[in-house]
């Protein structure tokens, strides 16, 4: 990495930690995913008690610490991001921004590197403690657990933590085509929430489940899971559909940002 790079990117991450809201709120979508985890994951135990054979054939104790908690964590994820470009937009800073540097696909890089580094360790930390606490829970009620020894564990929540990086970098790229945090919230609350787990219900089938098979996050997201449904995207597959979706739109906001005035 030249000076240059991480002289920008060392930049970047001083103008996230000095506004204010920035570290209080990404700790807060971290204990929001554990504490909303934990609760879903004990509403499920105690359904697995009652549930079919069918129905306990795909418990998955791993994905179900983790989901509840993040569905609601990623809108925050993503907002985040957003603001990683729209609030320089907003304060006027950046016009100074570049141009001190003018470089224009640096700069940009910086801030994708430096958020989506933060949004993995968060991620992280948020997937490895919705999932220990969810399987405390989910033994705590009698139903079967999951060790980070067996088939798929550790990847399903290390995968959680690439997965809250590329929902924030969805919202760097959102934020950095629209400029605006309002509408580019909006946008990405669409793209990660309301698209794949509300409008499915309101679909025809076979639309509905084309969503929920292939929408990008509904995608990726399978990387979490440790019980394969035969309907659904193998867990890497998955993940490629949604880390593309990601670059694509990457791509046309340093497409745009290189050529538009400030």
């Amino acid at each position: 990495m030249s000076m240059a790079i991480a002289d920008t990117i060392r930049s970047e991450w001083t103008k996230f930690r000095t506004i204010p809201s920035n570290i209080p709120t990404i700790l807060t979508a971290v204990a929001l995913m554990v504490g909303l985890g934990a609760a879903t994951a004990n509403g499920a135990a105690k359904g697995y008690l009652a549930a079919s054979e069918t129905g306990r054939a795909v418990f998955d104790p791993t994905y179900i610490s983790m989901y509840g908690g993040f569905l609601f964590a990623q809108i925050t994820v993503g907002a985040l991001g957003v603001l990683v470009v729209t609030h320089e937009y907003a304060t006027g800073l950046i016009r100074t921004s570049v141009t001190v540097v003018p470089r224009r696909g640096r700069l940009l890089a910086a801030k994708v590197a430096t958020f989506g580094l933060i949004a993995l360790l968060m991620g992280l930390v948020a997937g490895f403690g919705a999932y220990f606490l969810g399987q405390r829970v989910i033994g705590a009620a009698g139903a079967p657990t999951a060790s980070l020894g067996q088939p798929g564990v550790l990847r399903a929540v290390v995968g959680m933590g690439l997965i809250w990086a590329l929902v924030g970098l969805v919202g760097v790229a959102v934020g950095g085509l629209l400029r605006a945090t309002m509408s580019a919230t909006t946008v990405v609350v669409a793209i990660n929430f309301i698209i794949p787990v509300i409008t499915p219900r309101l679909l025809p089938d076979a639309v509905g489940d084309w969503v929920t098979t292939y929408w990008p996050i509904s995608a990726g997201l399978q990387i979490t899971t440790t019980v394969q449904l035969p309907d659904r995207m193998l867990p890497w597959a998955g993940f490629g559909v949604m880390a593309a979706f990601t670059a694509a739109l990457l791509l046309a906001a340093f497409a745009l940002f290189r050529s538009r005035d400030t």
